[in-house]
């Protein structure tokens, strides 16, 4: 169950990465490029686990590339493209200069630390390599770097998001829009809590909760780019539909 799972949620993130995609050619919108990144990496974090899934046990490759994709930059690169929407340009660039290095590093270290591959076996309930039994990759610099932009990527994703259902809902404009954001905040409180939920109800749970998360900001993303004919009258807001 959890296989096929994990099957759907990687055909989900292929379709939504391939339709921001396309709005980035046909829009060239900073942010959409930027969300183009995070969603491509959010497919190679949950193709590396659904391939481990299917194995039975983690490989030294697959670990790695769900570590730097799903571990690291998901959360980062989708608040960098939210920053886009609603901050400054100087705010925005400073926060993918010091992303991208963030990355750029934390990856380096993840594809070059060795990994012992014995103790890929040792797994938690979730079926993730058990962090209190064995230290895979050292806090410095790559747990560290994970915990800073995964705290930065939700509050800037999350935040930005309700930022721009607030300036919806203050100006009385745009209900179907203000609802699509509203679902894409949503969903990224549930990228937010996963872990937590699939500690709770187990590796099925975490499996769903995953889905969740992507369906859930694809339909807010979907709702949010219904074409309207009323005008944007703020900055973010006519960011937020273009």
């Amino acid at each position: 169950m959890a296989l096929v799972i994990s099957v759907l949620d990687v055909i989900v993130s292929a379709v939504f990465t391939i339709m921001v995609a396309r709005q980035y050619l046909a829009r060239r919108k900073p942010y959409q490029l930027i969300w183009t990144i995070a969603l491509a990496v959010w497919t190679i974090g949950v193709l590396a686990e659904t391939v481990a899934a299917a194995q039975g046990a983690w490989a030294p490759l697959t670990y790695r590339l769900y570590y730097a994709a799903g571990a690291l930059m998901v959360a980062a690169w989708l608040g960098v493209g939210s920053l886009f929407l609603v901050a400054s340009r100087r705010v925005a660039m400073a926060a993918l200069v010091a992303i991208a290095v963030i990355s750029v590093v934390g990856v380096v270290a993840i594809m070059t630390s060795p990994i012992n591959p014995a103790d890929l076996a040792k797994t938690d309930s979730l079926g993730f390599v058990d962090s209190k039994l064995v230290k895979v990759f050292p806090l410095m610099p790559v747990r560290l770097l994970i915990i800073i932009s995964n705290i930065f990527g939700t509050f800037a994703f999350v935040g930005g998001a309700l930022f721009s259902v607030y300036q919806f809902w203050r100006k009385h404009i745009m209900r179907d829009r203000m609802v699509g954001v509203l679902l894409i905040a949503v969903g990224g409180l549930i990228v937010a809590g996963a872990h937590s939920i699939g500690v709770l109800g187990g590796p099925a749970l975490f499996r769903i909760s995953e889905l969740l998360a992507v369906v859930v900001i694809f339909a807010g993303f979907l709702l949010s780019s219904v074409s309207t004919h009323r005008p944007a009258t703020s900055p973010a807001i006519q960011a937020t539909t273009g």
